[in-house]
């Protein structure tokens, strides 16, 4: 049972042994501010041809863990921050199917197997959310940096959802994400909608 007010304790395996290190929940204002820091850059090379570029987020990642690490355990590095935090994101789909006029999505989080049972999403739901989750700037010299924005995926998880299983409260804006991304490639990937796939 996921329950985000419970602490949750992450052990790492480290060179000088297993360090553990007992977080509390990251707020979902928090989730978001960290989201906003990972700005991509995709840079054209040419010729059809583009390079991704993730900078490092391990100094954003700390200063996060920093926040919500409620032990006195000792001190972490920035990427043992990184995997802690990447360990609280966790939240890999595992099934989608099509009940209906509804997409039940399966998710594997940090807390154990969790359910959202959501409706379909409308066309104008699909836009307005692709419009607003990610801002695209263009650099000088073909760059291009990308931010992505958590807040409309939370807002339409909050408009679509029917119910949930597998939490103990409120469901985190990490998870809502991953559902209604999950729900809205299933729907335009033609999930059990009698479509020839070819």
């Amino acid at each position: 049972m996921f329950d985000a007010e419970q602490p949750i304790t992450i052990k790492l395996n480290t060179p000088d042994g297993e360090k553990v290190v007992r977080v509390r929940w990251p707020s979902g204002e928090e989730w978001v501010e960290r989201q906003r820091r990972r700005k991509v850059v995709v840079k054209q090379l040419g010729r059809g041809m583009s390079e991704t570029l993730v900078p490092d987020s391990a100094e954003s990642d700390a200063a996060l863990l920093a926040k919500i690490r409620l032990d006195e355990g000792g001190p972490l590095d920035p990427y043992e921050a990184s995997i802690v935090i990447d360990r609280l994101s966790q939240a890999d789909v595992d099934e989608v199917e099509r009940i209906g006029p509804h997409v039940r999505v399966k998710l594997r989080t940090v807390g154990g197997e969790v359910t959202h049972l959501l409706q379909i999403p409308s066309a104008r739901d699909v836009i307005e959310y692709r419009r607003s989750f990610a801002r695209v700037v263009d650099l000088p010299y073909n760059r291009q940096e990308i931010t992505i924005n958590l807040s409309p995926a939370g807002q339409l998880w909050d408009k679509l959802a029917q119910s949930t299983d597998g939490y103990s409260g409120a469901v985190p804006i990490i998870h809502k994400v991953v559902a209604v991304k999950a729900a809205i490639d299933a729907i335009e990937a033609g999930l059990d909608d009698g479509a020839d796939p070819n």
